[in-house]
């Protein structure tokens, strides 16, 4: 699967990865400076290892300006494996590495796991970017859930996701939602646990706030639904794109009253004016 975090007019791809949970995760960033870029790709292969998950990835940079302090990480869960810190990836360079969580209990099915790369530009702004890949284990069946759609209206300082999931059989399901967005933006509530009925079709809502994303930029946001059913873990994943604009300076609600009051003030008065005269 390849995703795209990027600046406006750039256009956004989707394809497969392979058959180990391979993946494409890439964020564009415009320096601040020229009218240069950041192009962060990674590839990821997955397996479960010796009780654990191992995580094999290439990062490469096919923009026009150098990355700096570039850290791969590694999230399943509430864990995490941080990779070796490059000081600098120039563009056309890469590196590999490998990233290892011992103790990972993975059982029968599909399971989601994130892998994220920080870096800074050259006037040390900070970027993420972020794929959300499945490893599977065993020969699962598929999932009986689906990601129906992500409608996620454009951002500035906050705004709400919602995500359609649709139960695919006659039972009802338990099941859990979780949202992931890159750092400089932040789902408040991305974690959700639904109850489904038998075909159900469901909007989950997810609020969104911005901390540090630069307006005019395009970040993915990723959804994972995951439930359990007769000891195997199912778990479908899908995402979508948010656009970051500049903050709205809005008028209080206060300031509209006082403003309404004084023009009806001037109106009483020109109106007792004109009633004086006459």
């Amino acid at each position: 699967m390849v995703t795209q975090a990027m600046l406006p007019r750039r256009p956004f791809r989707e394809g497969r990865g392979g058959t180990r949970a391979a993946a494409l995760a890439l964020c564009l960033v415009a320096s601040a400076a020229r009218a240069g870029n950041i192009s962060i790709t990674m590839t990821t292969t997955a397996e479960a290892r010796d009780g654990g998950l191992s995580v094999h990835l290439t990062v490469s940079n096919t923009g026009d300006e150098a990355a700096s302090s570039v850290v791969p990480i590694l999230r399943f869960g509430d864990r995490e494996a941080r990779g070796k810190r490059q000081e600098s990836l120039a563009p056309s360079q890469s590196f590999d590495d490998t990233l290892t969580m011992p103790e990972v209990a993975l059982g029968p099915g599909r399971w989601p796991f994130r892998v994220a790369v920080d870096y800074t530009d050259q006037n040390q702004y900070p970027f993420q970017a972020l794929h959300v890949a499945i490893i599977t284990v065993g020969n699962p069946s598929p999932a009986k859930i689906t990601v129906q759609e992500i409608r996620i209206p454009p951002l500035s300082s906050s705004t709400v996701a919602h995500v359609q999931v649709k139960s695919l059989a006659g039972v009802v399901r338990k099941a859990t939602v979780n949202v992931f967005a890159p750092e400089g933006l932040e789902a408040t509530d991305g974690h959700a646990e639904i109850d489904l009925a038998p075909w159900e079709e469901k909007d989950v809502p997810a609020h969104l706030v911005n901390r540090t994303a630069l307006a005019g930029s395009r970040y993915p946001i990723f959804v994972s639904v995951e439930y359990d059913d007769e000891g195997t873990h199912h778990a479908v994943i899908s995402h979508g794109l948010v656009e970051v604009g500049a903050p709205h300076r809005g008028v209080s609600s206060t300031l509209l009253v006082v403003v309404g009051v004084l023009i009806a003030a001037w109106l009483v008065f020109l109106g007792w004016r004109w009633v004086r005269a006459g």
